[in-house]
Order: C-alpha cells, then sequence, then structure tokens
C-alpha cells in the first residue's frame, strides 16, 4: 500500500512538480509518521522530498534561486556541522543525508516554485485546508474523549514509534493533539498558523470570513494541549496580535467588553495555568524543574565527552537514554543538539532561528520577532516531536511571498 501510494505521489511529480511540491508542503506534517520500512527512521516524507529534490535540478535554474534563498546561510552551516560529526565521531551519513534533505532542503524546493502568485495563493489555501481538517478533529476528538485516528495507527503498528496517544486530562481537558505526534507538537503548530494567518490578512485583506475562523481557532487551540511549554510559547505568539488589536481604536467598546467577560468567566482556569508554569511540581502531573534539571545533569558528562562536534546523529536517544532512564523525553532541543553535535551544532541551530528573526523583523518589525521566538522557547521547555525547522521556514517563505506579491499592490493602490 505505501509503495502504491509513494508511487503515485512520484508520477504526479513528474506530470505536475509544482502541485507536488505545495501538497507535500502541509502533508510533511503527517506522512512523516510513516516508515517506508517497518522501524526503520527513514519516512513516507523523506521519500518523497528526495525523489522532489532529485527532479529540482530538471525544473529550475539552481544558481539564480540559490542566490535569493533566505536560508542558505544557516542551511549551509547546519549541513557544515553534521559532515564535522560525522567525520571526527561517530558516522551516521545515510541518516544525516535524509534529515538535511527534509529539513533542510526541502524548504528550498517550495521556495522555488513559489515564483507566481497563483502559486502562493494555493499553498495559503493547502494550510488552510489542511489545518481546518486538523482543527475539526481535534473538536471531535475532544468531544469522544479519545483520539481515535492515532489509537487506530498504533494498533496497526504502521507509524514510528514518536507517535504516543496521550489519554490524559489536564485543566479540565482532554489534552488534544488531532493527527499530530504529541500535543506540544499540534500546540506549536496551529499556533504559529493562527499567528501566520493574523499577519498574513495584512496582504489577503481581512474580509475573508473562513480565514478569520481558522484564525481563532488555531490560536485557540494551543490552550486545550495541556503543555506549559506550548502556553508559553502561545503567549508569546499572541502579545504582538493583542496589541496591534487593542491598538485599533474601532469597536474599542466591544473589546473591552469581550476582555471583560473573558477575565470574569476564565479567571480561576488562567491562575491555574499560570500557577502550573511557575509551580510545575504541583500544579498538575507532569515534568518539574527538579526532572529538567535531572536531565541536564544526565547529558553533562556525554557534552563533555566531546563538547566541539558532538557524538554523532541520535546519539541522545541511541545511547543515552538507553543508560541512563532518567533522560525521559529530553525534554529541550539543547539537550540533543549538545550531545548529539556539540557546540558547532547549536550554534548552526541558533543561526537558523536568528535569521528567521531577521527576516520577520525585515517584514513586520519588532511584532516579527514573535514567531522565531516562540518556536525557541518551546523547543527550550519541551520537546516537539515530529516538528521541525522546515514547517517554520515554509512558514516563513511564504510571508515573504505574501510581502513580494501582494505588499507592492498595496503600495501602488496607495
Amino acid at each position: 500500500m505505501i509503495s502504491y501510494a509513494v508511487g503515485a505521489y512520484v508520477a504526479l511529480a513528474l506530470v505536475n512538480y509544482r502541485v507536488a511540491v505545495l501538497l507535500l508542503a502541509p502533508l510533511s506534517l503527517f506522512l512523516h509518521m510513516f516508515p517506508v520500512v517497518d522501524r526503520q527512521v527513514f519516512s513516507i516524507l523523506d521519500c518523497c522530498c528526495l525523489g522532489l529534490t532529485a527532479l529540482l535540478p530538471l525544473k529550475c535554474n539552481l544558481i539564480s534561486k540559490l542566490k535569493t534563498y533566505p536560508f542558505l546561510f544557516p542551511s549551509i552551516f547546519v549541513a557544515l556541522s553534521y559532515a564535522i560529526t560525522n567525520v571526527l565521531a561517530e558516522p551516521h551519513w545515510p541518516s544525516t543525508f535524509f534529515v538535511l534533505n527534509t529539513i533542510y532542503c526541502f524548504p528550498f524546493v517550495v521556495w522555488c516554485v513559489l515564483d507566481e502568485e497563483k502559486y502562493v495563493k494555493l499553498l495559503l489555501y493547502l494550510f488552510c485546508v489542511y489545518f481546518s481538517l486538523c482543527a475539526i478533529y481535534a473538536l471531535v476528538e475532544l468531544a469522544l474523549g479519545e483520539n481515535v485516528i492515532i489509537d487506530r495507527l498504533l494498533q496497526m503498528y504502521v507509524v514510528n514509534e514518536n507517535v504516543i496517544n496521550y489519554t490524559e486530562v489536564r485543566f479540565g481537558f482532554k489534552r488534544l493533539q488531532s493527527i499530530f505526534d504529541t500535543p506540544m507538537s499540534m500546540g506549536l503548530a496551529v499556533g504559529v498558523f493562527g499567528y501566520f494567518l493574523f499577519v498574513a490578512r495584512k496582504f489577503i485583506g481581512t474580509n475573508y470570513f473562513f480565514i478569520n475562523i481558522l484564525m481563532v481557532v488555531c490560536l485557540l487551540m494551543p490552550w486545550l494541549t495541556g503543555s506549559r511549554s506550548v502556553f508559553v510559547s502561545a503567549f508569546i505568539l499572541l502579545i504582538p496580535i493583542f496589541n496591534e488589536t487593542l491598538k485599533d481604536k474601532g469597536f474599542a467598546l466591544l473589546k473591552i467588553g469581550l476582555i471583560g467577560t473573558g477575565v470574569f468567566l476564565l479567571g480561576d482556569w488562567v491562575m491555574t495555568l499560570v500557577d502550573s508554569v511557575i509551580r510545575s511540581d504541583t500544579a498538575v502531573t507532569g515534568s518539574s524543574l527538579d526532572m529538567r534539571l535531572m536531565q541536564f545533569a544526565v547529558i553533562v558528562p556525554f557534552f563533555l565527552k566531546s563538547p566541539i562536534w558532538g557524538n554523532g546523529y541520535a546519539y541522545t536517544w541511541s545511547f543515552v537514554k538507553a543508560v541512563d532512564a532518567d533522560l525521559f523525553g529530553a525534554e529541550s532541543i539543547w539537550l540533543q543538539v549538545l550531545v548529539d553535535f556539540g557546540i558547532i551544532g547549536a550554534m548552526a541551530y541558533v543561526t537558523c532561528i536568528v535569521y528567521m528573526a531577521s527576516h520577520m523583523k525585515k517584514l513586520f518589525g519588532r511584532s516579527g520577532f514573535a514567531m522565531p521566538l516562540a518556536v525557541i522557547c518551546g523547543y527550550s521547555l519541551s520537546t516537539f516531536l515530529g516538528l521541525e525547522l522546515n514547517y517554520f521556514f515554509i512558514i516563513c517563505l511564504m510571508l515573504m511571498k505574501l510581502q513580494e506579491f501582494y505588499g507592492e499592490k498595496e503600495d501602488q493602490s496607495e
């Protein structure tokens, strides 16, 4: 079945390369769950991305596209850090090659096909359809009190070991995860897309009822994940949104009334959320501050073993966790990056975030820092399985292209 699906996608790529690329962008959030071979890291997503990268030289002028690609330097830096680790530590060339291609080359492939306004609009609509389906199913999950799809996929043994069915209740709700690996992954993904829709309205107009509804839903869903790291990221994303909304004097009384009503109705619940972040070991069950400090203590000797270039790809999971179970889920990106790729790898990762922040600032001023800041805070506080930087790169690329095509029209109309 999997081979037929991959074959059909390859056929689509040969017939209409652009549509195949744009279709894979939102579906990548789902397809990475499915390994091509049982118990192997190589997923359907990796297979599709590899095929698209192989076809890319036949579809566009690579040199000209590389010159304009916003994330070229951080991608090269990451590739260099991976290569150094493979040469000087334990080599994992096939795995690192697939990771580099899927996370850092695929956004470039997307960039190459977003050269016309209609393709930018198509990608926007495809993401809207995907997150609408995710939101609808999340409401079904909330109503049923269980995740039927994830549970069924796990019973069939067709997804990788990163996919976990969360059944616990936090803050009065079943922890929602929709069709994502974990609630954390869902919360950050939909929260960032809600933020994207808010800022994208500047270019596509504010009179799209469907997009406005989807934006509100995406900004609310992170608060139903029961994840404190997601709460922090969601709050950061809401700061520029509230700032801009409250600056607009239109419907001032209505806004004041809605805020007052919200504070009155949700005050106790909000205080519980705040208490859970401040006192994570007492407010609700889950990872406490002591547990996270213990995880850092676990990785210190392994980091010091090879602090500059690290110990090798996935060393954190394949060796450290096997040696010391106190690592648990290694709930910070820095635990994994420092052990696997050392200081060089950490510098490369920071460079990716810095470039993201730099380009967002050019587009939206200081409010543009919200998304990269939310991403790095979230990743520093928890593990977002299945949600990688390629998603955030693509969101940034879409905003840049919206500015390029619709921003010019806005200036001309003025």
